[in-house]
């Protein structure tokens, strides 16, 4: 679909820096998913179905690879299991984007209620895979780009998400949770003795043994059972650690539930966020209104404490005194049937975010799935613009996926979907399809500044590292998210690879880190937009010295 775009322009200063600011444009979306590939599209007597799917540089070549799980079936033939990166290659000739497949070792790993996370857990400068599917958790190193199996013990992954409409939607997620430089593991829905939900772990990072090998700790405590789950973590109270909202999506057993857990560094205390109950759809934090504040989006079928059900998308926005206010996005022309997943992303770098959401509703002769775009007004409201991108009508209980992501590293994030499509004409057949489209929309969006002013200020084996805002051509600075970087100064290099992703820290700008070894660090900080687009990365180096010595800051 192409759209014929006039825009005008308006410079805007926002300190010594000058920007010409477009107006919102139309969104521009063009299919680029590649042909008879054997993934993205397959011939008629066979099918590839996602059970999980996740962005990342697993190369460092700076462009979005695409870790995915599943099983391929030539019908009336065979079904295999399959874990593989697509590694992205660009443009091709055809106009369609192009990939190569790297198959993974699987081991006893088979596709059903999984997820995939990635994170530099051992911090060498490239992101790792975490899979968890059907009752097993295994953690791939990755090593100059090639993903091994570190052999490394976790409990075992499980999730109900059978249900039809059930996407793969961030269960697994990776983040510092004691503050001590190294990335840590939620695991929502792992194996116990609390079925009919499962019960809730984090895997603490306790670093090398020293002997070759990796060790994890795990701990329970303050953390409720689950079903299907969504995690995000963000600085919720800013006091300076990361707290947890955890979405616990339940049809069947009654467990459904919105909960942040307060992260207190020595334990985590939990508390209901929203006193809704999501039987399908998911939950999820963002900053709807750009004011650096955390509001949070609920799609999908929910019920209220009045025991209504309803099938919305309603965002809660927070407000100074304390507490959100709910607003309800006003529904299409033809509503939704179900509303299988949503997600903040500015699509338009205009420097608020907008929605995405996809789902079903009701055709002329059967049930077709859709996804729409709504745009914000700079203000938090949302309204569905009058255009369509194709979706599945859903994931006939087999997974699906639904992210953003840069694509084409042109700084605006491009949409993939993958789940069950009609057979035109085929008395209610299913062929499943993972769809691309690259972004097209005409705007420009520059990365944010550097950040100014690093400082790393070294406190016996603690050390907090602050700077000042980074501006930015349409996100206020107000509302830039910053991700920071730690690592031994052992000749490592600082990776320049992120994930699609708001910034790690949130809206902060100062941050601590506990319990550091002796030794020198290098650190950097990065500025990132609405659209996830990164800046330049600042920062120095530090010393933690032994007890005793004179200086701790690498100049004695």
């Amino acid at each position: 679909m192409k759209t014929v775009l006039s825009l005008s322009v308006a410079m805007v200063c926002a300190g010594a820096l000058c920007f010409a600011e477009q107006v919102p444009a139309l969104p521009n979306f063009n299919e680029v998913t590649p042909v008879n590939d054997g993934y993205f599209s397959t011939p008629e007597e066979s099918d590839f179905w996602v059970t999980s799917l996740a962005p990342g540089d697993v190369d460092g070549d700076g462009d979005l690879d695409l870790a995915v799980l599943g099983y391929s079936v030539v019908y009336n033939v065979s079904a295999e299991e399959a874990l593989l990166v697509l590694r992205n290659d660009g443009l091709g000739q055809d106009g369609r984007w192009q990939f190569s497949s790297q198959p993974l070792p699987l081991g006893e790993l088979y596709s059903g209620g999984s997820d995939l996370a990635w994170g530099d857990y051992d911090g060498d400068g490239d992101h790792d895979l975490l899979v968890g599917s059907e009752g097993l958790t295994q953690l791939y190193r990755n090593d100059a780009g090639l993903l091994i199996d570190s052999g490394l013990p976790f409990p075992g992954y499980v999730e109900d998400s059978s249900y039809s409409g059930a996407y793969d939607l961030r269960s697994i997620t990776w983040a510092d949770a004691d503050n001590d430089g190294d990335l840590d593991v939620f695991l929502p829905t792992t194996e116990g003795d609390a079925f009919p939900a499962f019960d809730s772990v984090l895997m603490r990072n306790d670093g090398s043994n020293g002997l070759g090998g990796w060790l994890f700790t795990e701990v329970r405590t303050g953390f409720d059972v689950g079903v299907s789950v969504q995690t995000r973590w963000i600085d919720d109270d800013n006091d300076g650690d990361l707290d947890l909202m955890v979405a616990n999506v339940d049809p069947y057993y009654e467990t459904a539930y919105v909960r942040r857990y307060r992260n207190d560094l020595d334990g985590f205390v939990g508390s209901e966020l929203l006193p809704v109950e999501i039987q399908h759809g998911l939950a999820d934090w963002g900053d709807i209104n750009a004011d650096g504040m955390t509001d949070i989006l609920v799609a999908g079928n929910v019920r209220d404490p009045d025991g209504n059900y309803s099938t919305v998308i309603r965002t809660h926005t927070a407000q100074l005194g304390g507490g959100y206010a709910q607003a309800t996005v006003p529904a299409p022309p033809v509503p939704w049937l179900d509303i299988h997943a949503a997600s903040w992303a500015d699509f338009d770098s205009d420097g608020d975010v907008d929605l995405l959401a996809t789902g079903s509703y009701v055709g002329d002769s059967e049930i077709v799935g859709r996804s729409l775009i709504y745009a914000n007004d700079g203000g938090g409201a949302m309204t569905a613009l009058d255009i369509e991108l194709p979706a599945p009508q859903s994931s006939i209980g087999s997974g699906g996926a639904f992210t953003w992501f840069d694509l084409d590293g042109d700084g605006d994030l491009d949409y993939l979907v993958a789940g069950g499509y009609p057979v035109p004409n085929g008395n209610g057949l299913i062929e499943t399809k993972i769809q691309l489209f690259r972004n097209d929309t005409a705007t420009t969006n520059a990365a944010p500044s550097a950040v100014l002013s690093p400082l790393a200020l070294v406190d016996a084996d603690s050390v907090l590292m602050s700077w000042q805002m980074a501006e930015d051509d349409h996100t206020a600075a107000i509302a830039l998210t910053y991700d920071l970087e730690l690592r031994r100064a052992d000749g490592t290099p600082l990776t320049s690879a992120r994930l699609p992703q708001p910034g790690e820290l949130g809206t902060q700008r100062a941050w601590r880190v506990l319990d550091l070894p002796v030794g020198s660090y290098d650190w950097r900080v990065i500025a990132v937009d609405s659209a996830w687009h990164a800046g330049q990365a600042v920062g120095g180096r530090f010393t933690i010295a032994a007890p005793g010595q004179l200086f701790a800051d690498g100049f004695e």
